[in-house]
């Protein structure tokens, strides 16, 4: 049986507005964005709302015991995942309990589910077992912005103001306000403030993780063999608490249960633990896990747009372009697709689409190069679900980018008349690239110059548009007083694919071309270049590129940002903020980039369809493995650049969790044929 006392795994559940809920695998709380009920405007403005619940469970023969657990200063109080029995993450969160040692007399389900378009948390308790039990819940109030915690002694000098009745509450403290309804048991006030609540992730990543919680009730429940208590949390007042949780329960309806999964067996408490006792069996047949991988992917998509990770992360452009392809293969996700592009056609700007969208309108950032450039490729790949006047729409955004990036002297980068390819102004103090991060102002990863995917998603979208203006007769772009000719649209391509060459020489492959000089840190930058439509390469310069990373490069769990070898290689992503930003492209490993490396696999063993299986496979194993066993419920963003298995970054990133089921997607289409 596993040890919970210490748990690297996380369970997530989202809502399309960007809501969510988080948890350890072990229910104690090691991180302030961990939480019941993390609520979100339609602006991504996320307000921290319920922690969690005391949970107190008593027998009539005078057992008792806490199921959940705490972080303090130096102690864990209560130990309640000394009785968990099994967790399973996937399709919802589910938690099995039982005294110590297990039996089938006390078996005790607790469940959480999230609300598909509201933001509203459903916790259930079953009573598995075959005897009868009382809960005494004390719900857990955070009531603030979710990136911060209050200080402790803050529900001491605040006044909030709460509404009791049998088995409704209402929490407000300034105009933060949370609710809560519980189906069977009774409420009874009876204010606590647990003091000086520790998370040490936060501690570790140099934030401030300690704060008190506020639970002014508690309520009271008998629970009879075979029955259910319902909790739910919202951020409003429900009209019909019982229809909150039918429409949550029905999302979750069309994903399988894990094959051990105790629903399964609901009168049957000796099958429970006899299933639970079988150690090594999978949780998820692979058709199964082909659903759950849907399900992950389908968590970052919101009304027009996706979220770029969970917790910490809004909109992204660049992300979200990066992602996009892999709605393709959701229901009704080309028309997801479309609504977001047309959202960020609506938001251009010189030529830029935003990266950043900030929360709660908090400001739109446009420090971007390659993002214009996704946006204008992810736009031509879903052109047929356009209607006429969106294409008319799409069309004018790509002639922006086209036009500003060739003619606009404003921007922080331009195009070189000579070779055709962008160049980033060099000492501009700007991140233009995806490897963004600074320390004190400064790009750890300037990437000033000529950088090689830039110059390869310039050149597949000058050769996309041309394709598409010739059917639809554009024969030519305006900026100001100069102007651009289709055919001459045609030149260039052709001058930038020959300029590319630059960056693929024989013994290296270039990540950019500084100072009229190739670049030759082994970054997989390259990659993601040798990855997109049209080639910028042969195919036998891509192999030998591909070969290069698989053994400088490749890991288990993604692809290293820059080669051991280098100098700047660093091994860890730890620390606070300014040691992370250094490591988090020195090194540290991607998830994401294996997509990159998955496409090229596919342009250099597409005529070898064991081999290119077998590549494929082998980038998704550790991913794949992870959630049928049940121990994954997303993908994070990165991982230790030098051992890495500890999963780092956000836990639960959109990219991520694209990369993997876009090349689960290309092994069921190379299977197919």
């Amino acid at each position: 049986m596993e040890n919970f006392e210490f748990s690297q795994y996380e369970w997530i559940l989202t809502n399309s507005q960007g809501g969510y809920a988080l948890g350890a695998a072990n229910l104690l709380n090691h991180r302030k964005y961990h939480g019941l009920l993390v609520a979100s405007d339609l602006n991504f403005k996320r307000t921290h709302l319920v922690s969690s619940v005391e949970e107190q469970l008593q027998t009539k023969d005078g057992m008792s015991f806490f199921l959940d657990a705490n972080n303090y200063h130096n102690v864990i109080y209560p130990h309640g995942y000394k009785f968990m029995v099994e967790y399973f993450l996937r399709p919802y969160p589910s938690f099995l309990y039982s005294c110590n040692p297990p039996s089938s007399e006390l078996l005790i389900l607790k469940t959480i589910q999230m609300h598909p378009f509201k933001n509203i948390c459903i916790v259930k308790y079953y009573n598995l077992g075959k005897i009868p039990f009382k809960l005494v819940l004390r719900p857990k109030f955070t009531l603030r912005e979710h990136h911060s915690v209050h200080k402790t002694t803050f529900w001491d000098k605040v006044e909030y103001k709460y509404e009791l009745t049998a088995n409704t509450a209402k929490i407000a403290s300034g105009d933060i306000e949370a609710y809560m309804s519980v189906l069977r048991g009774q409420t009874e006030f009876d204010p606590v403030i647990y003091r000086n609540v520790v998370y040490p992730t936060e501690i570790i990543r140099g934030y401030e993780g300690t704060e008190d919680l506020l639970s002014p009730f508690k309520i009271v429940c008998d629970i009879g063999t075979g029955e259910e208590e319902t909790l739910i949390f919202a951020d409003n007042k429900q009209d019909n608490w019982e229809r909150s949780v039918s429409e949550a329960e029905h999302k979750y309806k069309k994903y399988p249960l894990p094959i051990r999964h105790p629903l399964s067996f609901k009168n049957e408490p000796d099958k429970i633990l006899l299933n639970i006792a079988w150690e090594g069996k999978r949780m998820f047949a692979f058709k199964e896990y082909l659903q759950i991988l849907e399900l992950a992917m389908s968590e970052f998509i919101t009304d027009n747009d996706l979220i770029a990770g969970f917790p910490w992360f809004s909109s992204w452009g660049r992300d979200t372009m990066i992602s996009l392809e892999a709605l393709k293969y959701l229901e009704n996700g080309n028309e997801a697709a479309c609504r977001i592009l047309k959202k960020y056609s609506q938001k251009i700007k010189d030529g830029i689409i935003p990266n950043t969208l900030g929360e709660g309108n908090a400001g739109e950032n446009y420090n971007s190069v390659d993002a214009p450039l996704w946006f204008g490729i992810r736009i031509l790949e879903f052109w047929k679900n356009f209607d006429f006047r969106t294409k008319k729409i799409m069309i004018e955004s790509i002639k922006q980018i086209l036009a500003n990036y060739l003619f606009n002297d404003s921007l922080p980068f331009h195009v070189d008349k000579y070779d055709g390819l962008i160049s980033l102004h060099p000492d501009t103090g700007s991140a233009l690239t995806w490897m963004d991060a600074k320390v004190h102002g400064e790009p750890v990863t300037p990437r000033y110059g000529k950088p090689v995917e830039i110059n390869a998603l310039w050149y597949n979208l000058l050769v996309y548009f041309a394709n598409i203006a010739k059917k639809e007769n554009i024969y030519e772009i305006n900026f100001a007083d100069n102007k651009i000719k289709l055919s001459e649209i045609d030149i260039l391509a052709a001058k930038v694919k020959k300029s590319m060459s630059a960056f693929f020489a024989e013994v290296y492959f270039a990540d950019r071309i500084e100072n009229g000089k190739p670049n030759s840190e082994l970054r997989p930058n390259y990659l993601i270049a040798f990855s997109l439509p049209f080639d910028v390469t042969s195919k036998e310069k891509m192999q030998a590129g591909y070969e290069i990373a698989k053994k400088k490069l490749l890991t288990p769990y993604g692809v290293r940002s820059l080669s051991p070898d280098h100098s700047f290689f660093r091994k860890k992503y730890m620390g606070n903020q300014r040691m992370r930003d250094l490591a988090y492209h020195q090194g540290t490993v991607w998830v994401w980039l294996l997509l990159a490396m998955a496409k090229t696999a596919v342009k250099i063993y597409s005529s070898e369809k064991e081999k290119l299986r077998k590549e494929l496979e082998e980038l998704v194993f550790t991913f794949r493995n992870g959630f049928m066993q049940g121990k994954m419920a997303s993908i994070p963003e990165l991982y230790n650049g030098e051992d890495p298995n500890l999963p780092k970054g956000a836990p639960a990133q959109c990219w991520s969790v694209a990369a993997i089921f876009l090349i689960e997607k290309m092994l069921l289409l190379e299977k197919s044929q």
